[in-house]
């Protein structure tokens, strides 16, 4: 710094008159730098192009990294619905149907095989070749616990160029708030790269990704899930409740 002797400011080097009151700066106040400050600049230098080197690498390894764990895509096994669970899915349906609209309380029970062979009924928009598209293979739904977890493969189709195999999933606690039925993140995947909750709360994966999926759904949840007072999933069943009406 050069203090200026009139109003005593420190100045930057490399002024000429003061930043403060405009007086003309004793420039004979500059020294040169001693060879061990100039060796420590030097040194300073030099360590700070390392970090700026080494963060550098380390963000382009975890980019290679998460790249290719994206285009992993593990192996999930078709559904093959059984008779009986094709007859039951629409009974099932009926029976929300039901008790969605109307006064009276009750519950609906709908097993994995059967909550799968209702899922597997949807038929996916084939790909027109322009842009970039996705169509499915394979859907799946696993229960657990308290929450869900549903895979989709597929593949991702760049316009006519060229397609690459595509694996999303999202695990998930269904609930009912304010007369809405909404899945609260759990966790996800995109390939085999694990997504945490928070980046699917602000991030739109689940919207343009799941709800481009299950868009054909949204009138299924408004009138079938949404008037619900509370949705429990265990290992075996998703069990569907709504309290009568007051």
């Amino acid at each position: 710094m050069l203090q200026c002797p009139k109003c005593n400011y420190d100045n930057e080097l490399g002024r000429i008159f003061c930043h403060s009151c405009g007086a003309k700066l004793d420039l004979s106040q500059i020294k040169p730098p001693t060879e061990g400050a100039k060796r420590a600049r030097r040194l300073k230098q030099g360590l700070a192009r390392t970090i700026r080197l080494v963060v550098q690498l380390v963000i382009v390894a975890l980019l290679i990294l998460g790249i290719a764990m994206i285009c992993l895509t593990p192996e999930v096994k078709p559904f093959d619905a059984s008779n009986a669970e094709l007859v039951a899915v629409d009974v099932k349906h009926s029976e929300l149907e039901k008790l969605a609209a109307g006064r009276k309380g009750g519950t609906v029970v709908v097993s994995e095989g059967e909550l799968n062979t209702f899922l597997n009924s949807l038929t996916f928009d084939k790909p027109s070749g322009k842009g970039i598209e996705v169509s499915g293979e394979v859907l799946r739904t696993t229960l657990n616990d308290g929450a869900l977890k549903v895979e989709f493969v597929g593949k991702i189709h760049f316009g006519g160029a060229f397609d690459k195999s595509l694996y999303l999933a999202y695990d998930c606690t269904p609930v009912i708030r304010d007369g809405k039925c909404e899945f609260l993140a759990n966790g996800g995947w995109l390939g085999q790269l694990p997504l945490h909750p928070k980046i699917l709360a602000t991030t739109p994966f689940v919207k343009n990704y799941f709800g481009g999926l299950f868009g054909k759904l949204e009138d299924d949840k408004k009138q079938l899930l949404d008037p619900l007072t509370k949705i429990t999933v265990t290992k075996d069943a998703v069990t569907f409740t709504k309290d009568a009406a007051r």
